[in-house]
């Protein structure tokens, strides 16, 4: 048993330095800047961990596309939801984690994670919004 755990425990280590020798998201960030696909490929960089169909991190996030997880979200204002971005809620951080996103890329994955149905309504409620605080 602890010849596993002693495996188990390599197998972690060197998982994480892979992972930290490889994790460049200001260069990954600019690089997918203004691609039709933008929001999603945030997305799948930084938000699939905890808003996955299957998410390896199970914390109770709104999974992408699923109207019954988002659905109590999409009753608030833009501005609220927007902010829960910005600042984070719950186990979220703020920013989800990606400090080095814009807020434009942001808001692309969060549109990309709502009900397909709703994304429309959304993105046009967001331009709204920001011109309201101009």
């Amino acid at each position: 048993m602890k010849n596993w755990l002693f495996v188990y425990g390599l197998l972690c280590c060197s998982a994480v330095l892979s992972y930290a020798s490889s994790h460049h998201p200001q260069e990954f960030l600019s690089q997918v800047k203004g691609n039709q696909q933008e929001g999603a490929l945030v997305y799948e960089h930084f938000c699939s961990s905890c808003h996955a169909l299957e998410p390896l991190i199970a914390l109770g996030a709104p999974r992408k596309g699923q109207s019954q997880d988002w659905l109590l979200r999409l009753q608030q204002p833009v501005a609220t939801l927007l902010q829960h971005t910005e600042e984070g809620l719950n186990a979220m951080p703020p920013r989800g984690g990606c400090f080095e996103c814009s807020d434009e890329q942001l808001i692309l994955a969060l549109l990309y994670m709502l009900p397909e149905k709703e994304q429309k309504k959304w993105s046009l409620d967001i331009k709204d919004h920001k011109k309201t605080i101009k």
